[in-house]
């Protein structure tokens, strides 16, 4: 079995919606967020590429392709440079605020150090397979807090070295993904931490969670401002995980007053969001959790994510490991060459080998405009040159010889 596949026969119910409303309520107008984010020094809008070779390959008349591979540098590189800073910058002004009864610092005050004894034994803390971890450590390191990290058995030495250089303390907890949360939310509970995740159980009615989301939101306003007007896509495709991304992707676009057909992609041994469309509620991941997808190796939905998918979403597909690699190569060998890393290359491999009957499902064919969201890089580069046959390095620098 290469894939599975259901389809969201809830989409658009007035039930669904009523589910939803909250949590859509409670994210409300992101507009501030995405208006800080992008006065940050770092910040640079991520390219939109147009990839009509590959297009060509799939059958389809256009994909659009938002890259997050550079996002905040080359050794973040992932769409979760965004969320879990902007929340630790809102949490520390409001903690400044209140003990020291001035207004909430900037950004900008922040970072130049002027509150840092009042921020240094502040601790952020998340459980991550790679890229929250590293938006945790340098949202710690740049507004001047701490971070504990917590990563479970099966994260890989690159990805828990690159949150050591940015001066976190890393805990590998022997266990799931689920494990690793669990053990940071009772550390977090016991120690006075905050966990910063944005995993919600409250339809993001407290705060982290929902300034994670609305910091993801950037991503979003870019890619819907690169697509050029009158060429909305047909269909939009959003790697799994908990949920959150895709939440945030499906949200954010509907509010633009796109209505494409929404696709979430799992792998097939982490495929909650599958398992739940499939029982109509909240499932588990029936699977064994391991997957080259690292980060997308998740047991559990995010419960308020998941009210909006439901919503929203149209279809949810899980497939194999090998599709994942498969868009990686592809993306790499395109013109330009992007690099994508293994959690979100899946919708390539799914684009380029689906058989007829799945196509005919997703409504895929020769008119079909794709927007995939490429949201992380080479975020484990050896796993990276392994996987395409070259170091990400060198594609970069064709890539910029190209445009």
């Amino acid at each position: 079995m290469h894939y599975r596949h259901s389809r969201n026969s809830l989409r658009g119910t007035h039930d669904a919606e009523a589910a939803a409303f909250t949590a859509c309520r409670n994210l409300g107008d992101w507009s501030g967020a995405v208006t800080e984010i992008q006065a940050w020094p770092e910040y640079s809008p991520q390219p939109l590429w147009q990839l009509p070779e590959l297009a060509a390959r799939s059958g389809v008349d256009q994909i659009l392709f938002q890259d997050e591979s550079q996002r905040f540098g080359r050794a973040m590189g992932s769409f979760k440079a965004l969320g879990a800073p902007y929340a630790i910058y809102r949490l520390l002004s409001r903690i400044v605020s209140a003990r020291l009864g001035v207004p909430g610092p900037s950004a900008v005050e922040l970072r130049s150090g002027r509150y840092r004894e009042t921020t240094k034994d502040i601790v952020v803390t998340v459980a991550t397979d790679g890229n929250q971890g590293r938006g945790i450590a340098y949202g710690a390191k740049v507004f001047g807090c701490r971070a504990v990290v917590y990563v479970h058995a099966h994260v890989s030495l690159a990805r828990r070295q690159a949150m050591e250089r940015l001066g976190a303390l890393v805990i590998r907890v022997d266990g799931e993904y689920e494990a690793s949360v669990a053990r940071a939310r009772e550390d977090a509970r016991m120690n006075g931490w905050h966990f910063v995740s944005s995993t919600s159980w409250d339809d993001y009615g407290a705060e982290i969670a929902r300034h994670v989301m609305q910091g993801y939101m950037v991503m979003v306003e870019e890619a819907f401002h690169n697509v050029a007007a009158g060429v909305e896509p047909t269909h939009v495709f959003v790697h799994g995980g908990v949920g959150s991304i895709v939440a945030a992707v499906f949200l954010g676009l509907y509010r633009k007053g796109w209505r494409p057909r929404l696709v979430t992609v799992e792998p097939l041994e982490a495929a909650c969001l599958y398992e739940s469309a499939v029982a109509g509620e909240p499932r588990a991941a029936q699977g064994s959790l391991k997957t080259l997808m690292a980060g997308l190796a998740c047991r559990e939905v995010s419960p308020a994510a998941w009210k909006i998918l439901q919503w929203l979403g149209s279809d949810f597909v899980a497939v194999r490991d090998e599709w994942a690699m498969e868009g990686m190569r592809a993306l790499a060998a395109g013109s330009p060459p992007v690099v994508c890393g293994e959690s979100s290359a899946a919708a390539v491999g799914l684009l380029l080998s689906a058989d007829g009957e799945l196509r005919e499902k997703l409504g895929l064919g020769p008119e079909s405009r794709v927007l995939l969201f490429g949201c992380e890089g080479a975020t484990d580069p050896a796993a990276f040159e392994q996987i395409v046959g070259e170091p990400a390095e060198a594609l970069f620098l064709r890539q910029t010889q190209s445009a």
